[in-house]
């Protein structure tokens, strides 16, 4: 071999080494993008998932308080309905009190009014106080009317109309009262 052939020879090994290496570093480029896509695809799953197990978390939280909600309100409507009994037994009172010979009847009515109140009462009804002189709450009282009062100070009731209660911390039902204002000259 002469020297010219030689020296084309170490040149084409050259250039054969210089393409190899250059496949080699395009080889390791790709395989770094698709680790890099790899690892962002594991990322992105992992915050889906940690969105899902929020979401799973709240619903598990939203679901022990429906459930709560129910035990302690599931006799709302049984109570509303109950409380019309009461309301006519306390209008039979008060009719049968002014009849002398029915003492007996009164005693006896009164003692199922007790029953059925405290029995109301065992299950977290109350009765909201709407006694005369009482701030009027319209959160918890209903205004029916409207009266001009020299004897208590306006913004006050004046007299309930009828019974409101509540069930544990819920309105069931607001007193319907009559309340005071200003007089005018």
């Amino acid at each position: 071999m002469n020297t010219e052939d030689r020296e084309e020879s170490k040149d084409n090994t050259n250039t054969e080494i210089n393409e190899m290496h250059s496949g080699e570093d395009s080889k390791e480029s790709n395989l770094e993008e698709e680790i890099k896509e790899e690892e962002n695809e594991l990322e992105e799953l992992n915050k889906q998932y940690l969105r899902l197990a929020a979401d799973f978390e709240n619903y598990k939280r939203r679901m022990v308080k429906e459930r709560a909600d129910s035990i302690a309100y599931g006799n709302e409507e049984l109570i509303k309905e109950m409380l019309s009994v009461l309301d006519n037994l306390q209008r039979a009172l008060e009719h049968t009190e002014q009849q002398d010979d029915a003492k007996p009847i009164i005693d006896g009515v009164k003692l199922v009014q007790k029953q059925f109140v405290s029995t109301l009462e065992k299950f977290g009804v109350q009765h909201i106080d709407a006694s005369k002189g009482v701030e009027f709450d319209p959160m918890l009282h209903q205004a029916i009317e409207h009266t001009e009062s020299n004897e208590i100070a306006p913004g006050l009731v004046l007299s309930e109309m009828q019974a409101g209660y509540t069930l544990k911390e819920r309105l069931l039902r607001p007193a319907l009262v009559v309340v005071s204002k200003n007089v005018e000259d």
